[in-house]
C-alpha cells in the first residue's frame, strides 16, 4: 500500500451487537439504513435524543464471526455510555450487547495526499474517500496487520491533523453531546444520515431541519493566524460571539469551530489573541437557505 500511513486509534472503543434481532434493533434508532451493512461495507450513523441532538456515532461494520452480527466502532471513553443507552432500548428485544473495548483495536490507514484507498485491510471510511480506511482488530495483532498491507506507522496526532485538514470532525473533540444538532457537524453531508430509511429517535427534528434548509452553525475548518486557541475558545465577530474552537493542529495552523454561517464568506473573525478564517471545504454543499441570519 506504497505511500500509506497507518494509527492505531486508541480512543476507539468497539461494541458488538448480537442476536437474531440485531439489525431490526439499531434500524429502529440510528441515523443511517443499517442493512447496508455487508462485509467491506461500514455505515457511519449516530443515536441521537429524542429532540434531534446528537448523543453518540459510530461506524457500523458486519462482524465477520457472525452473519446478522453488528462492530460499533465508537468512542471509546462513552462506549460504556452508549451500551447502557442501548441497552434503554432493548426492551424484549432478542438482542445482546457486549463491549470487546479491551480486547479489540481500531486502526486508521491514509494516504497524506487524500487520494482513496480502494483495497486494504478492514473498509473504506464511509464519510469521505479521502479519509482512507478502517480496520477493527485484535489489539496484539495490530502492529503486524500495519506491516501486513504496507504502511508507514505513524502517530495518532498525524491522523487528527489529517482529518482536520479535510474539516472531517471527531466527535471526542469537536461535538458537544446534547447539545449539538447532526446537521451542525455535517452528518448529512458526511453519509451519516439516511433521509428516506424508516423512523428513528430524533428523525423528525432531523429531517424538518433538512427540509427547511434551517442550518444556521456548521463545523468548519479555519485558518489560524496567530497562536493556536485551546479548545472552547470562543469565536467574536465584533463584540458578538458567534462560534466555538474545538480542536486544532498548531503544526498546521488549522483547526475546526463550530461557527454561525451568515458570517463565514469573507469573514475574518477572532478567538483570543488569534485572527480565524473559516474556509468550505469542497465536499460540503451550504445552501443559500443557510446562510441567512436568524
Amino acid at each position: 500500500m506504497a505511500g500509506a500511513l497507518a494509527s492505531p486509534l486508541s480512543g476507539r472503543g468497539v461494541l458488538r451487537i448480537a442476536g437474531e434481532e440485531a439489525r431490526s434493533f439499531l434500524q429502529n434508532l440510528v441515523t443511517n439504513n443499517v442493512e447496508r451493512v455487508a462485509p467491506g461495507q461500514a455505515v457511519y450513523a449516530a443515536l441521537l435524543t429524542p429532540q434531534g441532538k446528537f448523543l453518540f456515532d459510530f461506524f457500523m461494520c458486519a462482524d465477520p464471526a457472525e452473519k446478522e452480527a453488528i462492530l460499533l466502532d465508537c468512542d471509546g471513553a462513552r462506549a460504556g455510555d452508549l451500551a447502557k443507552r442501548l441497552a434503554m432500548y432493548k426492551l424484549r428485544a432478542k438482542v445482546t450487547i457486549e463491549d470487546l473495548s479491551e480486547s479489540l483495536g481500531v486502526v486508521a490507514i491514509w494516504r497524506e495526499d487524500g487520494t482513496p484507498m480502494p483495497e486494504g485491510p478492514g473498509f473504506a471510511d464511509p464519510r469521505l474517500a479521502a479519509m482512507g480506511r478502517r480496520a477493527i482488530l485484535p489489539k496484539a495483532e495490530i502492529g503486524a496487520a500495519i506491516e501486513a498491507a504496507g504502511a508507514e506507522a505513524t502517530s495518532e496526532t498525524a491522523w487528527h491533523r489529517h482529518r482536520i485538514g479535510l474539516g472531517v470532525g471527531d466527535a471526542a473533540r469537536d461535538f458537544e453531546p446534547d447539545r449539538t444538532f447532526p446537521l451542525e457537524v455535517n452528518f448529512d453531508e458526511l453519509n451519516g444520515i439516511d433521509f428516506h430509511k424508516g423512523c428513528y429517535v430524533g428523525q423528525e427534528v432531523t429531517s424538518r431541519t433538512k427540509r427547511r434548509g434551517s442550518v444556521r452553525k456548521r463545523l468548519l475548518p479555519v485558518h489560524v493566524e496567530g497562536d493556536l486557541p485551546p479548545p472552547d475558545t470562543p469565536i467574536k465577530g465584533g463584540a458578538r460571539e458567534v462560534g466555538t474552537i474545538f480542536s486544532g493542529d498548531a503544526e498546521t495552523s488549522r483547526a475546526l469551530a463550530l461557527i454561525r454561517l451568515d458570517l463565514v464568506r469573507g469573514s475574518v473573525l477572532e478567538a483570543g489573541a488569534a485572527e480565524i478564517r473559516p474556509e468550505i471545504p469542497g465536499w460540503l454543499r451550504l445552501e443559500e437557505a443557510e446562510g441567512e441570519e436568524q
